[in-house]
């Protein structure tokens, strides 16, 4: 009896390490308010990286991006928490140089690295929160697509590189692309890549993409919904 108390021990142990270690983004995202970022403003967090100048930019970015998203998509509906240091160290917690939008356990989250703190990846990353926000757990997990999460990220996203003049993809390249199903299979240090996911979502008006949304939370499947629109 002492030895399987000890097994269930060690299991729930391992279990709550991996757990920990997979699901770290989403911790840091509910706890970040007791590390050394604090609250500026409503669900926006930062650390003594970002002065006052770089709060009220980084404030009038967000608004802006808000606006963005607005116009092209519709009003949203999700308030992510966004979390934001210029502090080279940005490997910490869920940070990248850039960007990166996290579900947490209650709420979407958006990580702003160094190089993330304008409207461009603001936006860029409201929508990928905005998607989450309107779908189910099983949806995002077996509906969604990667070509799809990006490209309607990056139609909000106007740095250079994602520009329709700047971009060179043959037909080729935006089927590869739309065979990647899982994030995680996503070369996201290729701008092809992500220039091709923008070409495959160019065919669908953005004002349908809410309704589509709920149309996928409904039970219809993604081919059937989006070969409509796309």
């Amino acid at each position: 009896m002492k030895r399987h108390k000890i097994i269930l021990l060690v299991f729930l142990a391992f279990f709550m390490l991996s757990f920990g270690y997979f699901k770290k983004d989403a911790i840091a995202c509910e706890l970040i308010g007791v590390a050394q970022f604090y609250e500026v403003s409503p669900n926006l967090y930062v650390d003594k990286s970002i002065d006052n100048l770089q709060q009220g930019k980084l404030a009038n970015a967000i608004e802006a991006a808000v606006k963005r998203v607005s116009d092209v998509y519709g009003a949203p509906t999700s308030n992510p928490r966004i979390i934001a240091t210029a502090e080279a160290k940005y490997a910490k917690f869920g940070f990248n140089p850039t960007g990166m939008q996290t579900s947490g356990f209650f709420r979407e989250c958006i990580f702003l690295g160094p190089k993330g703190l304008n409207t461009d990846v603001v936006a860029h990353e409201l929508v990928h929160a905005e998607v989450r926000h309107r779908t189910n757990l099983l949806v995002e997990l077996t509906q969604l697509p990667a070509w799809f999460i990006e490209g309607t990220g990056i139609q909000v996203d106007y740095r250079a590189p994602f520009l329709l003049e700047n971009i060179d993809v043959t037909n080729e390249d935006v089927t590869k692309i739309r065979s990647v199903f899982y994030l995680s299979d996503f070369p996201n240090t290729n701008v092809k890549y992500y220039q091709a996911s923008l070409i495959a979502v160019k065919p669908m008006n953005p004002k349908n993409m809410y309704t589509a949304l709920e149309r996928l939370n409904n039970g219809e499947q993604f081919e059937d919904v989006f070969s409509e629109l796309l």
